[in-house]
């Protein structure tokens, strides 16, 4: 079929599309609206005028005041913020303005007209401005704001302005005026700091709240025995059962799946499997009155390294190493891009030659740095014939892999545990999922600076990137676990990402708070307001960076 003028699209795909669209915008949104409900409930507990909170960046889509505060949708969903008064360099509107219109009310100024071309207001008389204070004082005094006015008779008066007066900025832009004591810059020093705190603290609260409905509802591993709650695949048909239990791997007794996980773990290492790579598994048969029964098991072999999965079948010859199939994912693989296919034959990689796999295994398990290695290949034509192949593929590194708890190479038996419900486990795990997010965040960035560790700027996604993964995730069978340990991941993410001392971040805002506290002097208001536009630059400046790889990857 033909959509949008692109063929072969299948209706499911853009209905996919649209899904991972939605989830993406929702799940972008709940964590923006968190992040900035934060800064907002600590800056009213402090008293700090809000002008606006906004959920997104850009264009109005939506917006209307409850009480002072102006509560804004816009159209770009990446961000939002918090306008508080008094948080950037002090705004002084009637700085070189003269004349004035104003709008009195129990006689006091309760509105300020600067912009005197408004036809809403022509009918107003206009005033020169004498003289005027906005600002007061910290004690807030009902009556000590005021502006002084030569009305056109030549004539003086004071009056009064009203704490909550508004201002007609623009042409329909209207601001309430923040008095001394309703500014983020007057306010004490804590009120300041947690007010800046409070919105990536609360991306971790909103972190551990999402692990603990995973918990809840879907429950955590039991990893306390080694027995099978389903097999599948490679187990399967070694003739292992649900409800069986493994006792050994290759001679080593287990006694919970940790073991298990250790156990395959070295296997795929290279560590006491056969060359063809298969591995003794000794299983107590739940059938057959629990006897031990002895199987060699040929595991299905995934290589991260290059993103690759060996072809997995009994017809496959001994020994031979052949490329396996993802499916529409292949082409997006290491392996993939590199120009392998499925069922090319690997018969060397640089000066190793692969006589099976366990040669494999310790071949990718002999470095730790990113490199580029070359694949040499027989590969069958359509004739029957053979024809040798080379291909230069790029490496992971295995720092890089690691943030991601992925090892170089992994073996997989198709054997799953149970799961069950723990509600004093759903009570502390969350806090460790979120603390282990946390230091796997601060491993990546740490390999931007490390050495060998072949991660680079584009390596990192932006918004496309992570529009991309939901538009996957909506796929898949366990998506709403997957869409809730993304939410999870992804607020951490921003959470500690906004606490970097970066200008224009809020952890840039927290050093000069810092400062602040150890020196005990205020940093130049201007000088700080510089050095976040400049920040604030910078970042724009990265974040097209980001978007133009993440569009490149996508095509």
């Amino acid at each position: 079929m033909k959509f949008l003028g692109f063929y072969n699209i299948e209706w499911s795909q853009v209905l996919y599309l649209i899904l991972g669209v939605i989830v993406f915008i929702l799940v972008l949104g709940i964590i923006v609206l968190i992040h900035e409900a934060g800064h907002f409930i600590i800056a009213k507990k402090s008293g700090i005028l809000c002008h606006e909170f906004s959920i997104g960046m850009g264009p109005l889509i939506w917006q209307t005041k409850k009480g002072e505060t102006m509560f804004s949708i816009r159209a770009i969903p990446f961000g939002g913020y918090v306008a508080m008064a008094g948080e950037e360099v002090e705004f002084d509107a009637l700085k070189d303005v003269k004349r004035v219109k104003v709008i009195l009310e129990n006689n006091r100024v309760c509105k300020i007209i600067i912009n005197l071309d408004n036809p809403k207001y022509n009918n107003l008389p206009v005033y020169n401005l004498v003289s005027y204070d906005l600002s007061g004082t910290m004690e807030g005094l009902d009556d000590e704001l005021y502006l002084e006015l030569e009305s056109e008779d030549g004539e003086v008066n004071k009056y009064i302005v009203a704490r909550d007066a508004m201002m007609n900025v623009e042409k329909k832009e209207e601001l309430q005026i923040a008095p001394k004591n309703r500014t983020f810059a007057y306010k004490p020093f804590w009120n300041r700091f947690f007010s800046v705190l409070a919105g990536p603290l609360m991306n971790f609260v909103l972190a551990i709240i999402v692990f603990f409905i995973m918990g809840v509802c879907y429950g955590y591993a039991d990893t306390s025995s080694t027995k099978i709650a389903e097999v599948s695949g490679p187990a399967q048909v070694a003739g292992l059962e649900n409800n069986d239990t493994i006792y050994s791997i290759n001679g080593e007794v287990l006694s919970d799946w940790d073991d298990l996980s250790a156990a395959m773990a070295k296997a795929a290492k290279g560590e006491g499997i056969s060359q063809d790579g298969t591995i003794e598994v000794v299983y107590l048969d739940e059938s057959n009155n629990n006897e031990l029964v002895t199987v060699m098991l040929e595991p299905q072999v995934f290589v991260y390294s290059v993103e690759m999965v060996l072809k997995y079948d009994k017809e496959t010859p001994d020994n031979k190493v052949i490329v396996g199939d993802y499916g529409d994912l292949m082409s997006d693989t290491k392996v993939g891009k590199a120009g392998l296919l499925p069922g090319d034959e690997i018969l060397k990689i640089d000066d190793t030659d692969i006589n099976g796999i366990k040669d494999l295994l310790v071949f990718f398990n002999s470095f730790t740095e990113a490199k580029t290695v070359t694949f040499y290949v027989n590969r069958t034509k359509e004739d029957g014939t053979m024809e040798a192949l080379s291909f230069n593929v790029d490496t992971y590194s295995a720092d890089m892999l690691d943030t991601s708890s992925i090892p170089q190479t992994k073996l997989t038996m198709g054997v799953s545990t149970g799961s069950s419900r723990d509600f004093v486990k759903s009570l502390y795990m969350p806090w460790v999922q979120t603390g282990e997010a946390s230091v796997q965040i601060f491993k990546t960035l740490g390999l931007f600076f490390k050495k060998g560790s072949g991660v680079k700027l584009t390596d990192l996604s932006g918004p496309v990137g992570i529009l991309s993964l939901f538009t996957q995730l909506v796929k898949g069978e366990d998506s709403f676990y997957q869409i809730l340990y993304w939410t999870g991941l992804l607020s951490v993410n921003i959470g500690l990402i906004n606490l970097l001392p970066l200008p224009a971040l809020d952890g840039g805002r927290l050093a000069f708070l810092a400062y602040e506290g150890v020196t005990k002097k205020k940093p130049t208001p201007k000088v700080e307001n510089t050095i976040h536009n400049i920040g604030f630059i910078l970042l724009m400046g990265l974040f097209v960076v980001i978007l133009i790889s993440d569009v490149i990857k996508c095509f």
